[in-house]
């Protein structure tokens, strides 16, 4: 076996174990996905106008693991980067060896949780009854909240033939105009810029005088603006009041 059929087959293997033990093989995960990450993981959401980034896994010294998501993408191209990157947070990506096809493995578990093995038969099965090949491809893609290349691909893995359909995620947009489909805010970047982890951090500290309300904002401002402009508030409202107070 390749070492990318190897790295497929691993991969395969553990989002079985993975949506067993979340009870989510018979349903699609969405963007749930993301919950599931944070709950593993510091998410740090970025805004970052490169469409060659879309997200990183940081671990620190200490053991704590930091995953990035750009937001600059698609909500559906965010929800299955969340999911690639979970591979690299589990324990099986831990047991390969040095020369294992990590994002191969990474591509085919996030392919695995968030589109899975029963539920696409199923539903590939009764839409092709309904629905043209193209518009089935869309329907799934939206159910599923992922990338409508995502869906492609996982189909031709599960052994679904779709001769002729191989387009870009701009030119599926364009499909489902053909189609007459509605447009899906899916298909659209939701920019956020947040790093909930930090935000506790400059809270606690401001919390036990390590840095006074106008510091805090300052350093908030990128990641919770709305707190930010609360704190430089408080703290302008402070220094009003005392200069009152001395006169």
């Amino acid at each position: 076996m390749d070492r990318k059929k190897q790295a497929e087959a691993v991969a395969e293997a553990f989002a079985a174990d993975f949506l067993a033990e979340t009870t989510a093989s018979a349903i699609f995960i969405g963007s749930h996905i993301e919950r599931i990450l944070a709950s593993k993981a510091n998410v740090i959401y970025q805004y970052v106008e490169d469409p060659t980034y879309y997200g990183a896994a940081v671990s620190h010294e200490s053991g704590t693991q930091f995953i990035a998501l750009n937001t600059f993408h698609s909500l559906r191209v965010r929800y299955f980067t969340a999911a690639h990157e979970l591979w690299h947070l589990s324990e099986a990506s831990q047991l390969q060896d040095e020369h294992f096809d990590h994002e191969r493995a990474a591509d085919r578990f996030a392919a695995a949780i968030m589109l899975p093995k029963a539920i696409m038969k199923d539903l590939w099965l009764q839409f092709k009854k309904l629905y043209e090949p193209k518009e089935s491809v869309i329907l799934i893609a939206d159910f599923s909240e992922v990338p409508y290349e995502a869906v492609v691909r996982r189909l031709k893995e599960l052994g679904i033939s779709l001769s002729g359909i191989s387009f870009t995620e701009e030119e599926w947009k364009n499909e489902r105009v053909k189609l007459d489909l509605s447009e899906s805010t899916l298909d659209v970047s939701q920019r956020l810029e947040r790093f909930t982890a930090y935000e506790r951090v400059v809270e606690e500290a401001l919390e036990n005088g390590v840095v006074d309300s106008l510091g805090a904002s300052h350093k908030l401002k990128k990641y919770n603006s709305q707190l930010a402009k609360k704190l430089q508030e408080q703290e302008m409202k402070r220094v009003a009041e005392a200069e009152q107070h001395e006169t």
